[in-house]
């Protein structure tokens, strides 16, 4: 049995309402909130004011009665925030792939094809994942709510909202092309996430390259100073070694990913310190 089966044979550490859950619920066969579902959309309680919101039309986060701002508990458990990466980076592809208003086959198979190649997944797993993808392909909740309830679940650790970004450009790039629709949905996906525009442009010169690229990568402007450079490289350096990103819930079978941006990383301080003759 592979690792999804082992999850939803044991039960999961935790219980995640709102648009995920909803997405979990119907790829396991049953709902978690069937009130909410016979009423549409997924739900939670404002706890200031009692008013339940629609995430659906509540994607900045904020209770549209008092104004108070809507959070979800953290997901402590490693093998959680692993299940909660897993199950985010699916819906989101799913909804990525209906961007342009229609899922055709081959961005179905473009994400079939990353979950073969990338994953390398038992078959069992395999028809679990594609059950997520499909349940959150025709969820009534759209991207922002499930990237706002990620988020916040997650923690806000810029690091594994940029590795997900990069998996989104991963699996958007996966024949060949960039679409305008893609671009749309990740940058906004990136701004829900409350990535700079530099954070974006980090991992977008991994996959598009400009002549400067390199700075791009390690997120400064050209005409920062060597110190500036150096520093840029070693703290990139530190956040994206593989114990950190999966001490803060990045699965061990996206690490290859992280090693990859490290690559492109250390290439990317060669050529600076090259042009610069550091």
């Amino acid at each position: 049995m592979g690792y999804w089966g082992k999850v939803f044979g044991a039960g999961m550490g935790f219980m995640v309402g709102g648009p995920l859950g909803a997405i979990i619920g119907g790829a396991l066969g049953h709902a978690y909130d069937t009130e909410n579902e016979k009423k549409g959309g997924s739900k939670v309680k404002c706890p200031h004011c009692g008013h339940m919101i629609n995430l659906s039309g509540a994607a900045d986060g904020h209770c549209p009665v008092c104004g108070v701002k809507i959070t979800f508990q953290q997901v402590g458990g490693s093998q959680d925030r692993q299940f909660l990466f897993y199950v985010s980076l699916a819906s989101l592809a799913a909804k990525m792939a209906k961007a342009d208003g229609v899922v055709t086959e081959d961005e179905v198979h473009a994400f079939d094809q990353f979950v073969v190649n990338n994953l390398r997944v038992s078959p069992e797993d395999r028809k679990i994942i594609a059950r997520l993808f499909n349940e959150a392909k025709n969820s009534r909740d759209d991207a922002k709510s499930i990237a706002l309830q990620f988020k916040n679940l997650i923690g806000y650790q810029t690091d594994v909202l940029q590795t997900m970004i990069q998996l989104l450009f991963n699996i958007a790039m996966a024949d060949g092309r960039f679409h305008p629709a893609e671009e749309r949905f990740i940058k906004e996906v990136s701004s829900v996430f409350g990535l700079s525009n530099i954070q974006y442009e980090q991992v977008k010169a991994l996959y598009i390259k400009t002549n400067s690229h390199a700075y791009q990568i390690l997120g400064i402007s050209s005409k920062a100073s060597n110190e500036e450079v150096k520093h840029a490289y070693k703290k990139l350096a530190r956040e994206y070694h593989p114990d950190m990103l999966i001490s803060k819930g990045v699965p061990k079978d996206f690490i290859s990913f992280a090693n990859e941006k490290m690559k492109e990383i250390n290439n990317a301080y060669d050529e600076i310190e090259k042009e610069r003759g550091l």
